[in-house]
Order: C-alpha cells, then structure tokens, then sequence
C-alpha cells in the first residue's frame, strides 16, 4: 500500500486554465476578485457582492466563449 507522501507527488495539482482565465477576466474587467469552482457540469463563481454578481451575470456567455466550455456556469455570494 502507497504511502500518502507517494500518492500526492504523483498527483497533478495544479488547477485548470479555465479557473485562471475566469479569475483574470473578471480582475480585469471589474478590478475585483473571485473563486472560481470547476465541477463536472458547471463552473461556480464566488463573488463578495450581488452587484458585482448581476454584472457577471450579463456576461456569462463571453465567459462560457473564451474558457471555451459549454458547462453552466452559476454565480453564488460568498
């Protein structure tokens, strides 16, 4: 049996380049940052504030464009 040192140094843990790609959009274009959650069927954004959510909201479909991804995508305060 693997000890969980081995298991981990063959783990690949870095995070996915739609995670990058939301972050620095939204750092960008509303100078604010966020959580981003990838799941199987939908990425998860976490916000600070439900103003800066509806305006991320509007611009779910150039998110879904430029990450390339068809899954849903759901904004939730935190």
């Amino acid at each position: 049996m693997d000890n969980i040192s081995d298991l981990l140094s063959r783990k690949n843990l870095s995070e996915p380049p739609e995670i990058k790609i939301i972050k620095d959009y939204i750092f960008k274009k509303f100078n604010e940052k966020a959580t981003v959650k990838i799941e199987v069927n939908k990425i998860v954004i976490y916000v600070s504030n439900s103003a800066l959510s509806n305006s991320i909201r509007m611009n779910i479909p150039e998110i879904q464009k430029i990450c390339e991804s068809d899954k849903r995508v759901v904004i939730y305060l935190g």
